[in-house]
């Protein structure tokens, strides 16, 4: 009996070392699947080949972090969030590819905070990296932290001189603290770096808006969609300056792209309120203003058209409140009819 008893025992364990083994092989195979499809941008089912390879390997960080880029690249970023957290928290604490990618994915989805705390996790990890700078850079910038981001971007750039993309985010920081000749200066700097990068264009043209100079600006934002015909950001910006030249139908054309391409971008719903409003459907307006506050309620222009929108609609009260605090001369005449 007692000899049985281990022979028993022992065809067991080897059984379960097979076992593990036959599992181990057949995440690893899912997942070389997994990973072809992710190439081919089949992301569903690079989804579920990922997803088998779990459910063989349930620690498989590797697995998690490539699902985490096909769940992004679909903008399912709550889920891909949560796959880069289980690689870090679960299987490794130090896996520096899932902090890079929960940090895009969290700028993404608009959570900046955490963006900030994985872009000082790399700066730890990596201090002498010029991305790191990067990545911190950029999550100041959404955070509105300017003259914090100018100045992760300026290291970056003197830790790689080649980073044509540190100094355009740069002059971008630059064009959204409204110090706009400093932003031209460094953009110029970019096109002697390197003329092809579609942003300086796009930064150029959003300056040019900003200065009325609209024929101008659609010089850039076409410069710019040749280079990258692809951005709905570029299609979006280029759908602004249509509504100021009064060509509508092209305007929502664009716009309607960036908003296909992200529905969480709030410049695009401002500007989709815009060609209602232009098209005196303020109802819709309304709705898109709306939509464009929740995401972020501290852009330009939205609540002078918040404000204009109100006014057509007759809900004076709440369009002097949208207006009471604009500088704006044009906003002085809408104040003028709402708050007297």
């Amino acid at each position: 009996m007692q000899k049985g008893t281990q022979v028993f025992l022992l065809i067991t364990f080897l059984l379960s070392v097979f076992a593990c083994d036959s599992d181990m092989d057949k995440a690893g195979r899912f997942f070389l699947m997994g990973n072809e499809e992710l190439k081919a941008q089949n992301y569903k089912e690079a989804i579920r080949l990922y997803t088998e390879a779990l459910d063989k390997n349930p620690l498989f960080k590797e697995a998690y972090n490539n699902r985490g880029v096909a769940y992004f690249k679909t903008l399912r970023f709550a889920e891909a969030i949560n796959d880069y957290t289980y690689a870090i928290l679960q299987v490794d604490p130090d896996y520096t590819d899932a902090y890079k990618n929960r940090f895009e994915a969290s700028l993404a989805s608009g959570n900046f905070k955490r963006a900030l705390d994985d872009a000082d996790f790399l700066r730890k990890t990596f201090p002498d990296s010029a991305y790191t700078y990067f990545y911190k850079g950029l999550a100041l910038t959404e955070l509105k932290r300017f003259d914090e981001a100018i100045s992760e971007f300026q290291k970056s750039y003197e830790l790689d001189a080649a980073n044509v993309e540190a100094v355009v985010n740069q002059a971008n920081a630059y064009y959204m603290s409204d110090r706009y000749t400093e932003a031209k200066q460094l953009l110029q700097k970019a096109i002697g770096m390197d003329a092809s990068e579609p942003n300086i264009y796009n930064t150029l043209s959003l300056i040019a808006s900003q200065e009325n100079d609209f024929e101008k600006a659609l010089e850039f934002a076409n410069e710019a969609i040749a280079l990258d015909r692809l951005n709905p950001y570029f299609n979006n910006n280029r759908g602004y300056i249509y509504l100021n030249l009064g060509e509508l139908e092209k305007a929502e054309a664009d716009i309607n792209l960036g908003i296909k391409a992200d529905p969480r971008n709030p410049w695009a719903y401002r500007n989709k309120a815009i060609f209602y409003f232009k098209s005196e459907n303020y109802d819709a307006a309304l709705r898109n203003i709306e939509q464009a506050a929740l995401y972020d309620d501290t852009i330009p222009l939205l609540n002078y058209y918040w404000g204009a929108i109100l006014l057509k609609l007759n809900r004076k009260v709440e369009a002097c409140e949208k207006l009471a605090a604009l500088t704006q001369p044009e906003a002085a005449n809408l104040k003028q009819q709402a708050c007297n």
